[in-house]
């Protein structure tokens, strides 16, 4: 029996009219959402990025999806969480090329940047895409850095 993988999801209210859609999309494909739903209204993404971060950083969640008018903001956000790889993807290159190259664990997309239809094929490549090992090297050295102070 295969254990079902559980995603942690989150968006701002510029996804209010596809985050509904977007979920339904996660569980058509397999999975448990860990629904980080805000109360409706302007949010503060961060919020939002930080408690996807945690949940897939204390391993609540398999991975994680975030959703703003850009993705950016999120992913800048949830990288700030230890252990968590937040990436922007654009398309559908940057979404495989994230988790196959770059072992990231959250998807960052954009509802403003993006269709519906083109955030969940994102989404499926990133979740269905895996990491090749030969990346490993690099991704432990990402791991070591430390919070540095600014120029």
């Amino acid at each position: 029996m295969e254990t079902v993988k559980r995603i942690a999801f989150a968006t701002d209210h510029t996804a209010i009219q596809i985050r509904e859609t977007i979920k339904n999309y996660l569980k058509d494909l397999g999975y448990e959402v860990l629904d980080f739903d805000f109360c409706g209204g302007s949010c503060d993404y961060p919020d939002y990025a930080l408690k996807v971060a945690k949940a897939v950083a204390n391993n609540e969640a398999y991975k994680g999806v975030l959703i703003c008018g850009t993705g950016i903001g999120m992913s800048i956000a949830a990288n700030k969480v230890k252990s968590v790889i937040a990436a922007v993807c654009w398309n559908e290159d940057t979404a495989r090329l994230v988790a196959e190259h770059n072992c990231a664990n959250i998807v960052c997309l954009g509802s403003r940047t993006a269709t519906v239809s083109q955030i969940c094929h994102r989404i499926k490549i990133f979740l269905e895409t895996p990491f090749e090992e030969r990346h490993s090297k690099r991704i432990e050295k990402i791991k070591q850095i430390e919070k540095m102070e600014s120029c």
